[in-house]
């Protein structure tokens, strides 16, 4: 028996026109509980396992690689390929009722004890139901049933009174497909991104000498020279620091419009977040704040706290306003090259003595007066020092990228999430 008709989503594939149905869950399958019964002791082996409630909060799909042994125990509920798992409670009323389709036949599987199972009897195409379960509108279906002050958690009888939409099957597998498909594409840039950060780290621990050497594991050919300690605050050629300034100081405030304003909150590893706390500054601010002085483009902007140790570039000569718990360092190219002053100061060595240098619990921070006594080794030579600026930062570049792309996939997901349930 149809529960109601409802409205069609806002995209939707060609050749399918009719009204979606609205079902309640209750109707369309039965429900079965995790473990019961079990102590602390009847964990960590035996050879049965389960589905872990990380595993079912964190994925779409449950991942058949995250589960946990228990021992064989028949009078649980083994789970079965095309079940979905829901948690029971959470913390917030935005994290309740988190669902997650098992797609695996495996003998003596249970499910957690801090989440429910269902099991539909009527057929759907199995990625469809994972992703509309975790649609925007049915999301807020799941937080509108969540009860709790400290600890929120939902009624297993309520959510299978649930309506949810039900399009034709063929539908169904169009819907299914396409998310299924969005997903492997976002899984790999972001294991494409992740190989490059792991190579960037690589490297910087390659090309850098360990603490006590004078010479890095890999080196451009051509350059034999053994590094040298500076103290890096004597090597740039000028620091900026507008620490205490503040809008309200000139009787001023910050607005939506004229120059970026760069502080620790949009200084991110790499590049600079234009999207983050983005506050302005119009011409007068910009001319009282900064006097004589400019931000150029190849820059080194370091934060000093919350957090400490961001490194980035100006990206261009369009001006910008340098906020308090963020310092510019300029260099003389004949002594000190931009693009390694930015590698260098992301290095893990030097980041190691930048948290040995810093102050404060849980915000470390650091002055100007405790980084000048940071001293590091360097190449003096450099042809070198540019050489390995400029393959940290095209690499930066191809990891920025790749951030981008897997930035604007995410954002299809949710657009589509949005417009393609009801």
């Amino acid at each position: 028996m149809r529960d109601k008709i409802t409205k069609s989503p806002n995209i939707r594939f060609k050749g399918f026109t009719d009204a979606w149905e609205q079902r309640k869950l209750g109707k369309m399958g039965d429900t079965f509980t995790g473990l019961s019964g079990k102590t602390k002791e009847d964990f960590g082996h035996g050879d049965a396992k389960f589905v872990t409630y990380v595993n079912v909060f964190g994925n779409v799909i449950s991942d058949s690689n995250d589960v946990q042994s228990v021992e064989i125990d028949d009078k649980q509920n083994q789970v079965k390929y095309g079940d979905v798992f829901f948690t029971t409670s959470s913390e917030t009323p935005e994290e309740v009722g988190m669902s997650s389709v098992w797609l695996e036949n495996t003998e003596n599987v249970y499910l957690n004890s801090f989440c429910f199972g269902y099991r539909p009897t009527v057929e759907f195409d199995l990625y469809y139901l994972a992703f509309m379960l975790r649609s925007p509108e049915i999301r807020k279906k799941f937080m509108f049933l969540a009860q709790g002050i400290s600890r929120y958690n939902i009624s297993k009888n309520k959510v299978m009174d649930m309506n949810v939409p039900v399009p034709e099957l063929n539908e169904q597998r169009k819907v299914g497909t396409f998310f299924r498909n969005l997903d492997n594409l976002i899984t790999l840039h972001q294991r494409k991104l992740d190989l490059l950060k792991v190579t960037k780290k690589s490297m910087l621990q390659k090309m850098f000498p360990k603490d006590g050497e004078s010479v890095p594991e890999i080196r451009f050919a051509g350059f034999n020279d053994p590094w040298e300690q500076r103290k890096v605050i004597e090597q740039v050629e000028k620091v900026l620091d507008y620490r205490g300034k503040s809008p309200a100081k000139f009787g001023m405030s910050w607005g939506n419009s004229g120059y970026l304003v760069l502080s620790s909150l949009n200084v991110k590893n790499g590049y600079i977040d234009k999207s983050v706390e983005a506050k302005y500054g119009d011409q007068e601010l910009f001319d009282r704040w900064m006097g004589n002085e400019r931000l150029e483009k190849g820059d080194v902007i370091f934060t000093t706290e919350a957090p400490l140790g961001n490194i980035a570039q100006v990206p261009d000569n369009n001006g910008y306003i340098l906020n308090q718990r963020a310092v510019a360092f300029k260099t003389s190219s004949d002594k000190l090259d931009n693009n390694f002053l930015a590698t260098l100061l992301s290095s893990p060595l030097f980041q190691d003595k930048l948290q040995a240098n810093s102050s404060g619990g849980t915000a470390k921070g650091i002055g100007m007066k405790e980084f000048a006594k940071i001293a590091t080794m360097l190449p003096i030579d450099i042809a070198e020092q540019k050489k390995i600026g400029l393959f940290f930062k095209d690499l930066d570049n191809l990891i920025t990228l790749h951030q981008r792309e897997l930035d604007l996939l995410k954002d299809l997901k949710k657009s589509m999430l949005q417009q393609m349930f009801i």
